[in-house]
């Protein structure tokens, strides 16, 4: 079953950098692939108008 959450796109002070947030109910969730820290790749798909955000290898 694939969960669905609603997140949020935030900024800390005046930098260009942006934080994603991912809801609890998803980071609990035992299919959630992520570890704190871990390095990912994140490729825009503009056509679909997306993140695409996986490990990686």
């Amino acid at each position: 079953m694939v969960l669905v959450g609603n997140g949020k796109i935030t900024s800390a002070g005046k930098t260009n950098t942006k934080y994603l947030s991912v809801p609890a109910k998803l980071v609990m969730d035992s299919n959630f692939p992520f570890e704190e820290g871990e390095q990912v790749k994140i490729t825009i798909d503009p056509q679909n108008k997306r993140l695409i955000v996986e490990k990686i290898r």
